[in-house]
């Protein structure tokens, strides 16, 4: 099995652009700079070396972003850049006949037209005043998680988990008090820097940010109901957003009053995207003016993410540790204690390891996040077992193959949700751990023996959070066929899940001829690509933008190979 997932290519007309911002920080010691984004826990700078941890500030974080207009001859260059491509189209539509693309006039003759008309425009183009305005979005993002009970086409029922990443950006600032035609700004993929007091007489002015409202939240809303996997038409559903993520962005805008063909008049330029955004009326234009302050930070402390500097080494035995940028935890390779990077410094995270049979002392090891649990369903008593919620769900009978046990609900602590592929992986492994022989014993994995421990890249938090889909997730295609939207309803949707006591355990796994990974006795298969992630691995991620627009076109996602 090649070690990559097939890559999907985007529908043409989705330009939008889709990723993580990329937040520009500083090593605390040899102040050279690093991006990072939500994804990160640690860092090794890369001129010093030093382990950097990064942790949130306790406040709204508040950054800027890059610009690219920064003054009165950038904004005159974009007035004319748009000028002469409106021209362009006005000489096109005036020599084409109709639809005919043959009678087009020649790119000499076109050419030609264009650099006369630029010539008489940088003559007469004239920026009289011009303003830089900083201006505020909330930047948010979650992951969208849909467990659907559906069909494919004329086939069985089944139950489909399927995530994807939600990026969506709203004005920061008062609606009724500016306007910047802003609808449908997206920020992904832009570079972003921590807004500190010095550089606040270089920024700006500000237009004061406004918190977040539940209005905010409605388009974000929206996508939880909406069809996003065109191959599966839903019976019943379960879907909310996790991993939640917001920051403050300011980014730069130009008001400026300039002279093109007539009298003078107010445009806004986007100094980030080098673009026009509008034309704003005298009243208009003087009301931002006015709105604009000099300090949006409200306070001293910091409000950006913070670096700290740490010992790499392991605090127990000094072995130098190697820590990946998204492992909240790592196994020490020395003496196979679990490390944790913390603000305060690299801490000992006790944990345990799991055993199917004889005590393995070579091979990989999975970590998994696993919780007590107690299910409160309407007109029934509280259920602590898996056994008994099998019961519930089905109290006859039990479909062949649907045998959960055990006193705990299982999450994967590696970041599976978000492909297609690492979708399907997620849902086997809760179906397969929530019914294996799983011998567990509090403390590490031995010693004595080449054993390949990955980190766990998902946090206890946001495991906890993924853990309300593993009631639906437990279902193959034999109990998934007796499901139906009453008994979802009772034991899923309005049933209350109250986790307790995490504990990490490494759970192991074996490794095939073609590298794939897949627990004892399962069929599942894991693509290494899938725990090792990365870039290659991230430009596979779903996002709902994509999504929506493959069901409009009907053409779906194509399947993946691997």
């Amino acid at each position: 099995m090649p070690d990559l997932v097939a890559r999907r290519a985007p529908p043409k007309d989705d330009k939008g652009p889709s990723g993580p911002l990329a937040i520009v920080l500083a090593c605390p010691k040899c102040g050279a700079p690093f991006e990072a984004d939500d994804t990160v826990v640690s860092v090794s700078c890369g001129h010093c070396a030093s382990l950097l941890i990064l942790s949130a500030p306790g406040r709204d974080e508040i950054y800027v972003a890059d610009d690219v207009t920064r003054g009165a001859e950038d904004i005159r260059h974009t007035i004319i850049s748009y000028r002469v491509n409106a021209e362009r189209a006005e000489i096109i539509a005036r020599h084409t006949h109709g639809e005919d693309e043959a009678s087009q006039p020649p790119e000499f003759l076109i050419r030609m037209q264009l650099d006369s008309f630029e010539q008489r425009l940088r003559a007469t183009v004239k920026v009289l005043d011009a303003h830089r305005i900083e201006a505020p979005y909330w930047h948010l993002t979650d992951k969208l998680v849909q467990a659907v009970l559906g069909r494919e086409g004329d086939g069985p029922k089944i139950v489909r988990l399927r995530a994807w990443e939600v990026e969506h950006t709203v004005p920061g600032y008062d609606p009724l008090k500016a306007d910047l035609r802003d609808v449908g700004l997206r920020l992904s993929q832009a570079h972003v820097r921590p807004l500190i007091a010095k550089d606040l007489a270089a920024k700006g002015p500000f237009l004061p940010w406004v918190p977040l409202t539940p209005h905010s939240y409605r388009e974000i809303d929206k996508w939880k109901g909406r069809d996003l996997e065109p191959r599966i038409q839903a019976v019943t559903r379960q879907a909310d957003h996790i991993y939640a993520r917001r920051i403050l962005v300011y980014r730069p805008y130009w008001l400026a009053r300039v002279v093109v063909d007539g009298p003078p008049a107010w445009v806004l330029v986007d100094g980030s995207f080098e673009g026009i955004a509008g034309h704003p009326s005298d009243e208009e234009a003087r009301s931002m003016l006015k709105e604009a302050i000099l300090d949006p930070l409200r306070s001293t402390g910091e409000s950006y993410r913070r670096v700290t500097i740490a010992a790499s080494r392991c605090p127990d035995c000094g072995f130098e540790s190697v820590f990946d940028r998204a492992a909240h935890v790592v196994v020490c390779t020395n003496c196979h204690l679990a490390l944790e990077p913390r603000p305060e410094g690299v801490r000992v995270l006790p944990y345990s390891c799991a055993r199917i049979g004889e005590v393995r002392l070579d091979g990989d090891y999975v970590p998994f996040w696993r919780y007590e649990f107690r299910v409160e369903m309407a007109g029934a008593a509280p259920v602590t077992c898996l056994e008994d919620y099998a019961r519930a769900l089905f109290p006859q009978v039990p479909p062949p193959g649907f045998a959960p046990r055990g006193p705990h609900l299982w999450v994967p602590a590696v970041r599976l949700l978000g492909t297609e592929f690492g979708d399907e992986a997620f849902q086997g492994l809760v179906q397969w751990i929530h019914s294996a022989k799983l011998e567990v014993e509090d403390g590490k994995i031995p010693l004595g023996g080449a054993c390949t421990a990955w980190p766990a890249t998902v946090s206890e938090s946001d495991a906890r959070e993924a853990a309300a889909f593993v009631p639906f997730a437990l279902h193959g295609k034999a109990s998934a066929a007796r499901l139906n939207t009453m008994l979802v309803t009772r034991t899923v949707k309005n049933a209350k899940l109250v986790l307790a006591r995490p504990r990490l355990v490494a759970v192991p796994f074996t490794r095939a001829a073609d590298q794939a990974l897949h627990p004892p006795g399962s069929p599942v298969r894991i693509a290494p690509l899938l725990l090792r992630g990365g870039p290659e691995l991230e430009a596979q991620r779903a996002t709902v933008h994509r999504a929506a627009r493959a069901v409009e076109q009907k053409g779906g996602w194509p399947k993946i190979s691997y």
